[in-house]
C-alpha cells in the first residue's frame, strides 16, 4: 500500500448527484492494483474507502464514482473537497476482494448503488479477452434514475453472448416509468439462476445486504468460500 497525492484530472457528473473523478498518478509513480480493489481518501481526521472503477491495465489514472450520503459528516467533507481541491491524498491499493485471472465457472456480480464501480473494474479487466463462462451483472438501485451506467453495462451484454446485465429497482414507486425488474438484487439473481453451487459470486453493498445475500445463496447450495465481498474483512459478522 502506498500513500500518494494525486492531482484531480477531471470531475464530471453522471447524473444529478453522482460524480466521475479521474485522478492523475504523479509522474514516475507506479500503482499496481487488482480488479475489485479499493483506495482510501485521506481526510484530516479519518480515511474513507472508495472502490476503484477503472481496470488495472489502464495506467496513469484512477477512476472513482462518488455520490453524497445524506446526513453523513464525512460525505459533506468529501463533497466540499471535490468542489474546491486540486489534488487528493490517497492510500492504494486495499482490499482482498478481487480477481487476478479468469474464472473457470459462472461469475455472478451483485452491486448495490455505487457498488457498481467495483464490478465495472472487474468487467473491464475481463472484457478484452471475452467471457468463456456466463457472467451475470445484477445492479440494484432504489430508483431508475440511479442507473447512471446502464448504457455501458448494456453495451457489454450487446457485445458478448455470455454477458448478462439485469438492473433491479427496489423502490418502484419512485420510478413510475420503470418496466424492468423490481425487488432485491440478490433475490432477483436467485430467481433467474437455479444452480449457484459452482458459481463465483462478488457482492458490493452494505453489511445487512451482503450477509442476507450470503445466507440466501448458501441455502441454495453455494459453498461459503465462493462468495467474495470486502464486507467480510471490515465488517465481520460475529
Amino acid at each position: 500500500m502506498k500513500q500518494i497525492t494525486c492531482p484531480i484530472a477531471s470531475i464530471d457528473w453522471y447524473n444529478e448527484d453522482t460524480r466521475r473523478i479521474l485522478l492523475d498518478l504523479p509522474a514516475g509513480e507506479d500503482v499496481t492494483f487488482h480488479a475489485g480493489q479499493y483506495l482510501q481518501m485521506v481526510l484530516p481526521q479519518k480515511k474513507c474507502p472508495f472502490s476503484i472503477a477503472s481496470a488495472p491495465h489502464l495506467k496513469g489514472q484512477l477512476e472513482l464514482h462518488i455520490r453524497p450520503t445524506p446526513g453523513s459528516e464525512d460525505s459533506a467533507i468529501i463533497e466540499e473537497l471535490l468542489d474546491n481541491a486540486r489534488e487528493i491524498e490517497i492510500q492504494v491499493p486495499l482490499g482482498d476482494c478481487f480477481l487476478t485471472e479468469k474464472t473457470d465457472n459462472p461469475l455472478i456480480l451483485l452491486a448495490a448503488s455505487t457498488g457498481i464501480t467495483q464490478m465495472k473494474s472487474i468487467v473491464e479487466y475481463l472484457e478484452p479477452e471475452g467471457f468463456d463462462y456466463p457472467v451475470y451483472l445484477y445492479w440494484g438501485v432504489l430508483s431508475d434514475k440511479d442507473l447512471y451506467l446502464a448504457e455501458l453495462c448494456q453495451s457489454w451484454a450487446d457485445k458478448h453472448e455470455n454477458f448478462h446485465f439485469i438492473p433491479v429497482v427496489s423502490e418502484p414507486d419512485t420510478s413510475p416509468d420503470w418496466t424492468g425488474r423490481t425487488g432485491l438484487v440478490g433475490e432477483a439473481a436467485l430467481e433467474d439462476i437455479e444452480d449457484v453451487s459452482n458459481a463465483t459470486v462478488f457482492v458490493s453493498g452494505g453489511p445487512a445486504m451482503v450477509y442476507a445475500t450470503l445466507d440466501a445463496f448458501m441455502a441454495r447450495g453455494m459453498p461459503e468460500e465462493n462468495m467474495k465481498s470486502d464486507i467480510f474483512s471490515y465488517a465481520p459478522r460475529s
